[in-house]
């Protein structure tokens, strides 16, 4: 998901809103993340040049941004600074796959498998954290995995587009789990801005290598929602996710962001019509899956209240 990845705030950042206006501004930023996956589908180039393009433009954006609120550069040491690049390749290889999976399939789908997410979090984290694995989180797993069963019964026909899509979601868990490592040592927006000019940079060599320069250019068009997806539902987006962050809990904003497919979902049925309806098994399945999100994300705050 579009906000898996955002890093914590510093600890030394003060709240600039109130909470009451917090909670609107993040609701609104999740709807505009869930917004991504139709323009990706809106956007005629494929998914190396879109993701190029995106993140380029994102890369910019999040520069102006630290430029008008007068963001001091951070130093950070080299094998850090050389992690969050590596971990740009991760970002890149996520968006690649989330929009090669909506062009593969319809964006219902794409979205209803990214809320795997959580799931893999549970597997990855307690690797790179070095701690046990919780066996409910596990148990939450496999019922994931028995949703994503019934979903792909429903037309195997968008076997590979759920394939693409789960190949994104085990990226996003995994560069969201290194962002909370590398959050403790520069800030979100620092990390984000340099993750987004790896990806590009990474990008731009391998559609040199491949010939993805061909047909790379985008129309008239394409402008137009690639600037929507870049500068707003990429630069602008994080930065306002950050500054939310400042004023509510970790937990409240987790819940908000897991809603990020149901919104997507409720999109892409209005904009695209019946070429995004799905069989009724289809949502029994996505239900199921953003069940498991909801359960996770319960249970890790019954664990914090202890």
């Amino acid at each position: 998901m579009e906000g898996a990845g955002a890093c914590p705030s510093s600890a030394g950042d003060h709240p600039s809103m109130k909470p009451l206006h917090a909670q609107i501004v993040l609701h609104v930023t999740v709807m505009v993340f869930g917004f991504t996956g139709v323009l990706g589908k809106l956007i005629s180039l494929s998914a190396a040049p879109l993701v190029f393009w995106r993140t380029l433009i994102g890369a910019a954006g999040l520069y102006v941004w630290m430029w008008f609120r007068r963001t001091q550069q951070t130093s950070m040491p080299p094998k850090v600074r050389a992690g969050i690049m590596g971990t740009g390749v991760l970002v890149a290889v996520h968006w690649v796959t989330f929009f090669a999976a909506i062009k593969a399939s319809t964006v219902s789908l794409a979205l209803a498998v990214m809320a795997t997410v959580p799931v893999f979090v549970a597997l990855i984290e307690p690797v790179l954290r070095r701690r046990r694995v919780d066996p409910r989180e596990l148990a939450l797993g496999f019922v994931a995995v028995l949703g994503l069963w019934w979903m792909y019964r429903v037309d195997v026909s968008y076997g590979q587009g759920m394939l693409l899509a789960l190949v994104s979601a085990f990226c996003a868990a995994l560069f969201g789990t290194l962002n909370s490592i590398w959050g403790e040592h520069a800030p979100s927006l620092t990390v984000s801005r340099l993750e987004l000019a790896s990806a590009c940079l990474v990008l731009a060599v391998w559609m040199a290598l491949t010939g993805g320069w061909q047909g790379a250019m985008p129309s008239d068009t394409d402008w137009l929602w690639l600037l929507l997806l870049g500068l707003v539902a990429t630069s602008v987006a994080f930065a306002l996710t950050v500054e939310v962050m400042k004023v509510m809990s970790p937990f409240s904003v987790a819940m908000a962001i897991n809603l990020e497919p149901v919104y997507a979902i409720i999109l892409a049925l209005v904009i695209f019509g019946e070429e995004e309806v799905m069989p009724p098994g289809f949502y029994g399945g996505a239900s199921v899956l953003l069940a498991t999100v909801f359960v996770d994300a319960m249970l890790k705050r019954s664990r914090r209240s202890r």
